[in-house]
């Protein structure tokens, strides 16, 4: 779409030996205040059921999203801004950090997000969860990092091998739309980093979890509270 360029169904991806990801079911995108008339019509065509937006206030009252009027689609906000982003967006605004900086930044803020907002993954699973929300689609304002790790963490949840998740992750890098984040001073090539897909940012992640739960199972069951059946549901509802 014009004017969601980081929009795409999850649909087809490898989850196990024997089952997808169902097509036009989980959809992931970047903000969606920019739709075109005609991107609306296209929006129309995939019967998205709801829309869980991961902004904080602020990020929506600057940019709603503008979704078709006739379709009955319920809007679940869930957001968080990413422990240790404003201090980031601080560091590379300041012109002074460059871009081997600016990526260990991302690198800690990545690491910070699925520990310090169990409490949001999890209401954001559990939105899934219900079938009445399907299809359905998760974005943010870039659509690849609190997106990014929300896709990442469902998909793994469904069993995706980890490769194919980075797969998804990394066709976050290409065309995107302007954010209005950054100042005159930040270096171009820091603002390259920030914005990029960068696998090394989803490894630290998921190092994170294993450093604290030890496994993903764990994290699922006590940094999550989902429960066996929830997961089995996840599976049941997501893949074929």
């Amino acid at each position: 779409m014009v004017g969601a360029l980081n929009l795409r169904d999850l649909g087809g991806i490898c989850a196990s030996k024997k089952k997808l990801v169902r097509k036009g079911v989980l959809f992931r995108s970047d903000g969606l205040s920019r739709l075109t008339e005609n991107d609306l019509k296209l929006f129309e065509k995939l019967k998205i059921n709801s829309v869980i937006d991961l902004r904080h206030a602020e990020e929506i009252a600057k940019a709603p999203d503008k979704l078709p009027q006739n379709m009955p689609i319920n809007q679940f906000t869930c957001g968080f801004y990413a422990e240790g982003t404003k201090e980031l967006f601080q560091s590379v605004n300041s012109g002074l950090t460059n871009a081997n900086e600016s990526r260990a930044l991302m690198r800690e803020v990545y690491a910070k997000m699925p520990i310090a907002h169990t409490k949001e993954i999890q209401q954001i699973i559990k939105h899934v969860l219900n079938q009445s929300s399907l299809p359905c689609l998760i974005h943010c304002m870039s659509g690849k990092d609190r997106t990014g790790l929300v896709i990442a963490i469902i998909l793994k949840a469904i069993g995706v091998p980890m490769n194919i998740i980075m797969e998804d992750y990394e066709m976050s890098n290409g065309d995107y739309q302007q954010v209005d984040v950054f100042g005159p001073k930040a270096l171009p090539e820091s603002v390259s980093v920030v914005m990029a897909a960068d696998a090394t940012y989803l490894e630290a992640s998921f190092n994170a979890i294993k450093e604290v739960y030890t496994t993903f199972d764990n994290y699922l069951a006590t940094g999550l509270v989902l429960y066996q059946t929830d997961i089995e549901k996840l599976k049941s509802l997501l893949t074929n």
